[in-house]
Order: structure tokens, then sequence, then C-alpha cells
């Protein structure tokens, strides 16, 4: 690797870090429970301006990633952790 290569990663790992620590941030405002479902656990992101309203759900698949779906939308995002689908609902 060359100089050059370490300052981008370096520049871009810290621009990564602090866009999650804003979204961190951020995803204090909100809630999150859980219910029991016959597939397993379904979490839920309950948050917002107004008061509580749902914004979101996730939940774990057998193969270990984490399945969020925000509200208002069919569409559904593959993570690796827990935060990284609290984060995709949060900011959807």
């Amino acid at each position: 690797m060359t100089l050059a290569t370490l300052d981008i990663q370096s520049v871009t790992q810290a621009e990564l870090d602090n866009l999650l620590a804003n979204q961190s941030l951020e995803s204090a405002q909100y809630e999150i429970d859980s219910t029991d479902d016959v597939f397993g656990t379904l979490y839920r992101v309950w948050g917002g301006e107004k008061g509580i309203n749902l914004l979101g759900t996730f939940y774990q698949s057998l193969d270990g990633f984490w399945i969020s779906q925000p509200c208002n939308t069919t569409q559904r995002g593959s993570w690796a952790t827990d935060t990284q689908a609290i984060n995709a609902i949060v900011t959807a």
C-alpha cells in the first residue's frame, strides 16, 4: 500500500466513524421493543417528532443476518449487525 492509499482509507474511516456517531446520537431519541412471533422475535423501532410512531421492524434471519423493513415501504435490507438494521430504519 502506498501512503496516499493509507491516507484515503484513514479519511474514509474517520468520516464513517463520524457518521455512525451522529446516527447514534439521533437514535437515542428512539425506543426499541420486541414481540415474540411464531418465527422468532420481531423488534420494533418507535420514535418521531410528534410522539411515538412505528418507524419499522427488524429481525434476525436463520443465516444470522439482520433484516430491516422501514414502514411505508416493501424494501428490506440485510445487515451484519442489529445496529446497522436500526440505523437503516431510523434514516429511511
